[in-house]
């Protein structure tokens, strides 16, 4: 754990306008102060992030939230008080605060107060929110310990505040707020620790009218694109526990063979020579347990001497927070075998 010489450290590089590596109780971010044009733009070029994802904002207190929106209203405040500091991010309309290159030119912008005592702290002394997107590259492997970070960037000097092993290990719940002054529509753009189930709990206890809407686009959530959080190797979710050894080789090559090479920006990995052989993933029987392994389990079997990774998919492994565990897996897939 870092000393307050390295907090002190991680503060002036933020101030000069530099990017760092910072741990959230989700996944490591990749900061920069939300005032300084260049420090934001210099995210997207460490991160080879394309300007049409949008970055998440990260505050130290409800009060430098309000700054950041042109409406703040009953439903945000009741979720701030309830779910904040934690892994819950609100979409909510910009305010003139916000520059258009965090929010890849929409009129909404993702905020949450990050849980890490660490993040508080450097956001609290600077003074100034910080755009924080997980700290990898696009479309990889998210980050859930300061090496990984370090490994992700390791041609590119950039400091890495260490503040050990991500408790929550996935990114955070996106929540899209639409008030008006009869109701709130609410629509969840991204699945994470905070469920449906407790949004409508807390907001049903104060007696605010609401309902979810299912039906919109996604695009502004990062994270969005189909193919994202993608391992070193090839991962691959086999719904067919039958098809294994010489049969399940087969099937990979030949589907990964009819996969275009990038998809929405991101590189489909494909084996020059083909896949000849693969690690299993296992996955914690408890969800919560299985997605604070799931990002470091990719990246260890990733490194390994393997072609490619795969996921057999279990019956049991159903409910809200199995949803969100595979919202992530998924995506990280670079085949889906039913």
């Amino acid at each position: 754990m870092p000393d307050a010489h390295e907090i002190e450290k991680a503060i002036k590089l933020l101030r000069l306008g530099e990017v760092v590596g910072i741990p959230t109780e989700t996944v490591y971010g990749l900061a920069a102060r939300i005032d300084i044009p260049r420090a934001i733009e210099q995210i997207f070029k460490s991160k080879e992030r394309p300007f049409f994802d949008p970055l998440i904002v990260h505050v130290a207190s409800i009060e430098q939230a309000q700054k950041l929106t042109s409406q703040w209203g009953v439903v945000a405040q009741a979720l701030a008080e309830d779910f904040w500091p934690g892994p819950l991010t609100m979409i909510l309309p910009k305010s003139d605060e916000i520059n258009p290159m965090i929010t890849s030119g929409l009129e909404s912008v993702g905020i949450r107060m990050p849980k890490h005592p660490m993040a508080l702290e450097v956001i609290r002394e600077l003074g100034v929110p910080l755009a924080a997107p997980s700290a990898n590259k696009f479309g990889r492997t998210s980050p859930t310990s300061a090496f990984h970070v370090w490994n992700e960037f390791k041609d590119e000097n950039i400091f890495v505040l260490d503040g050990g092993e991500c408790e929550v290990g996935i990114e955070s719940t996106v929540l899209l707020v639409k008030e008006t002054s009869i109701f709130t529509d609410l629509s969840i753009l991204r699945k994470g620790y905070v469920l449906a189930s407790d949004i409508q709990k807390s907001l049903l206890k104060r007696k605010i009218d609401f309902h979810f809407v299912e039906s919109v686009s996604k695009k502004e959530s990062p994270g969005h694109m189909k193919h994202h959080y993608m391992p070193a190797i090839p991962l691959i979710v086999c719904e067919n526990k039958e098809l294994m050894g010489d049969e399940l080789l087969v099937e990979i090559n030949q589907r990964l063979n009819q996969l275009p090479d990038e998809i929405e920006s991101v590189k489909i990995l494909k084996p020059i020579n083909g896949v000849k052989s693969y690690a299993l993933l296992d996955l914690a029987l408890d969800p919560v347990v299985a997605a604070r392994e799931f990002y470091s389990e990719l990246r260890r079997l990733g490194e390994g001497n393997f072609d490619c990774i795969v996921f057999y998919k279990e019956e049991y492994q159903r409910g809200d927070y199995w949803d969100s565990l595979f919202d992530r897996l998924n995506k990280a897939a670079s085949l889906i075998i039913p």
